[in-house]
This record gives structure tokens, C-alpha cells and sequence, in this order.
């Protein structure tokens, strides 16, 4: 068998494992909607849920944008809430303007100021000291809430097994093609998390409107400063402390939370490392809890969801190789059947995703209808960021080998922040 032959071969299989992959994430996420569709229907007639919740907001050189996410946390309808504001020694006008704003409205927010210590130290400081609810939300200085975000939020706290939660996060609709691509990628990565929960498997708790029970922040020491993606590495540590067979790591679909686009591709590659890294130095981390067989593991989790992340960066890597195989093979036969298919199938995909997609509007999914003939060569374009994303962490492979932790720090992309109505 000649090497052409067996890398034929090994794009058929790896190909067969990621439609299979695929095919049960779309079926997961479904049932996870049927599932929350009855469990809403078995809350319905029950009395309401309203524990007090700490909503707060870290915040550095954020001068553009924190009033406007203090606004949209307002403006959510949930009542029992206080609202925390720390000011991590912005260099800019950020506390001014917070405590501008904090004059005008009495007793609506707390806002606090420290030296710059990083984002893990400012949320740290503000549960402990500060924060007085029993559920805990983080929200970035430079996102918005849904207004009915945080009630859709701490209904799913009814559930005493649920320790964290994780909000679904859209992009802010925008006309720019590299904005659309993202708004695409964020739907799709969100609908999967659907799936992730429905067969346990979720380990991510990251972004806007993440929510955690406070009790279970203190037990496990809150978040650590050791790596670049401190939020990651705080839900693997809740795992690797509460287990997710008698506890469970959630999502919550139905809590939306919004977040404007990195505007270009050279932020958006700067962006991606830090995710990838942080997850890198993560998983070493927590590396005890590959194919770990101990009792309060879901063997989902450990056996397959985590050791794929590392095979998901391996498949990455030869990238490359694959699209260069099949452009040379149909331009060596003249005969773009397999370009049209794959063309096809990604397309047919992204369209089953956006439909199904409960969260959105038909009138949002009818806007998004008109970029899906061209979503194919903006997921290839995304892929292209995360390539040069793991090339820049395996250039780095040395320090995190060596453990060389770097200190959770601020990591700021440019946005507009400028000024838009969540519906």
C-alpha cells in the first residue's frame, strides 16, 4: 500500500469521525431543547426563584464601553441583584466615569477601586469581600445582558446539582464580512455547547453572564492566576474538585448575552492564542483527569471530550495537508465532485444549525440566510486564525512544558463600544 493510499485512508476515517461527531452534537443539542422545554413547562406552576445574585463587572481602561454594560445589567428585569464594579487601576478615565455614573444613580452599584493585580485577583476580591449573593455572575466590561438574561439564569440554579453555568453569547449583528464570520462561529460553538451538557460532557464555563454558586467558588479556592484563560481553568478545577456525576457543569441557552466582534484578523489571531494557550496550560495542569476512572467523573468527560481537545489540535495542525490533498487531487482529475460536495455538506450543516437555533428570530435568521453561500470560506477563513493561533502556542511549547505559568492578566482587543439596543 503506497503512502498516497494510506493518507486516503486516513482523511476517509478522520472525515467518518467528525460526521459522526457532528451528527451527535445536533442530535444532543436537540434534546437538550425538549429537555428545557419540559422542565420550564415542570417550573411553570411552581413559586419563583429569586435568590440575590452578585453580578459583577472587572473592569480595566474599559472608559468606552463599562457604562454601557452597567446600563444593559440595569435594564435586566431581574429585581434581586447588586451589581459589583471593580476597577482594576484603569489608566484611563474608567473610575471617573463609573463614579459619575454611581452619583447619579444612588444604591444601584458598588464600585470599587485596586491596584492593577489582573482580571482573576479583581473578581477574586469582589466575592470575597463584596459580593453578597449565593450565585455569582461575571460579565466583561465591554458586553451586554438580555434583559431577561439573568432571570433565565438563575432558573437554572433551581437545580441544586448545577454549581456553574455558562450564558449563551452572540455577536452584536454587524455588516462587517469578518463580524459575520464570527456571529456564524459563535452560533454554532454555542448550539454545540447544547450537546455538551445534554451528555455531560460541558468543562467550559467562560465569557459573558458566567454563573456560579458562591459557596462552591470559596470551597474550591476561587480562580487561580496561573493561567491566561482564568476562566477555563476555574471550571476544570470545580470538576477536578466537585466531580460532574453528582454536581453538574451547565449551560444555559436561554440566557443571552452579547459581545461586539474583534474587528481584525490580526486581533482575532491574538485572541485565539490566548484562548488556545490558556486551554493548553489547563489541561497540563489537570492532567490527572485524562481517562481518570475515579467515581464522580462522568467517563464521557474524561475518556473521550478531553482527550479529543488534544487529538481537535492535532486534526488542526494537519489542516494544511488535507486541503492541499484534495485541491491537488481535483486538479490532477479535473473534477471539482469532492470540492462541491464538502462545499455542500459544511453549508447544509450551518444551515440546520441557524434554523434550529430557538434563540434567534426568524427575521435574524432570515439576515444570516443571506451570508450562508458564502459561510464555507469564512469557517475556512476562521480555521486559518486558529492554525496561526496553534502555531504561535507550539512556538511557546517550551514554557508551557515547563510549567512556566504566565500571571492571568488583561488581554484587551479593540472594539467600537458603540451604542446598540438588545432587543
Amino acid at each position: 500500500m503506497t503512502f498516497a493510499h494510506v493518507f486516503y485512508y486516513c482523511i476517509a476515517a478522520l472525515s467518518l469521525l467528525n460526521f459522526v461527531r457532528v451528527l451527535t452534537m445536533l442530535i444532543g443539542a436537540d434534546m437538550y431543547d425538549i429537555r428545557e422545554m419540559k422542565k420550564a413547562h415542570a417550573n411553570h406552576a411552581k413559586r419563583a426563584h429569586t435568590p440575590l445574585i452578585s453580578i459583577i463587572v472587572p473592569a480595566y481602561n474599559e472608559e468606552t464601553g463599562v457604562i454601557r454594560t452597567v446600563e444593559s445589567i440595569l435594564a435586566t428585569a431581574y429585581k434581586n441583584k447588586q451589581i459589583i464594579v471593580v476597577d482594576d487601576g484603569s489608566e484611563d478615565k474608567t473610575y471617573a466615569r463609573l463614579r459619575q455614573f454611581q452619583r447619579k444613580h444612588p444604591g444601584k452599584i458598588t464600585v470599587v477601586r485596586q491596584k492593577n493585580a489582573g482580571k482573576a485577583v479583581a473578581i477574586n476580591r469582589a466575592v470575597q469581600y463584596h459580593a453578597k449573593g449565593s450565585l455569582v455572575m461575571v460579565v466583561d466590561a465591554d458586553s451586554l445582558l438580555h434583559p431577561q438574561a439573568v432571570t433565565n439564569m438563575v432558573a437554572h440554579f433551581r437545580d441544586r446539582r448545577v454549581i456553574a453555568s455558562a450564558a449563551n453569547v452572540k455577536i452584536i449583528p454587524t455588516r462587517a464580512w469578518l463580524g459575520v464570520a464570527q456571529r456564524f462561529e459563535y452560533l454554532i460553538s454555542y448550539r454545540m455547547k447544547r450537546a455538551l451538557t445534554t451528555m455531560n460532557m460541558e468543562y467550559i464555563v467562560g465569557g459573558v453572564g458566567s454563573t456560579f454558586r458562591k459557596n462552591a467558588l470559596l470551597k474550591t479556592g476561587l480562580y487561580d492566576t496561573d493561567t491566561m484563560t482564568e476562566d477555563i481553568d476555574l471550571t476544570v478545577k470545580l470538576i477536578r474538585e466537585y466531580g460532574n456525576q453528582k454536581f453538574r457543569i451547565h449551560y444555559a441557552a436561554d440566557a443571552l448575552a452579547y459581545t461586539e466582534h474583534v474587528l481584525t484578523f490580526r486581533a482575532l489571531i491574538k485572541q485565539r492564542f490566548r484562548w488556545k494557550y490558556g486551554r493548553m496550560q489547563t489541561l497540563l495542569k489537570n492532567q490527572t483527569l485524562f481517562f481518570s476512572r475515579a467515581k464522580k467523573y462522568d467517563k464521557r468527560l474524561t475518556f473521550y471530550q478531553l482527550p479529543y481537545a488534544i487529538i481537535g489540535e492535532f486534526v488542526l495542525l494537519l489542516e494544511p495537508l488535507l486541503v492541499g490533498y484534495i485541491l491537488v487531487v481535483a486538479a490532477m482529475y479535473a473534477d471539482a465532485t469532492s470540492l462541491i460536495s464538502v462545499y455542500l455538506i459544511v453549508t447544509a450543516f450551518v444551515l440546520l444549525m441557524v434554523s434550529g437555533e430557538t434563540t434567534e428570530t426568524w427575521r435574524t435568521k432570515a439576515q444570516l440566510m443571506y451570508a450562508l453561500p458564502f459561510v464555507y470560506f469564512m469557517m475556512y477563513v476562521l480555521t486559518a486564525v486558529e492554525f496561526a493561533a496553534l502555531m504561535k502556542s507550539l512556538s511557546k511549547r517550551r514554557e508551557l512544558l515547563r510549567r512556566e505559568m504566565h500571571r492571568a492578566s488583561w488581554d484587551h482587543v479593540e472594539r467600537s463600544s458603540k451604542r446598540v439596543r438588545i432587543a
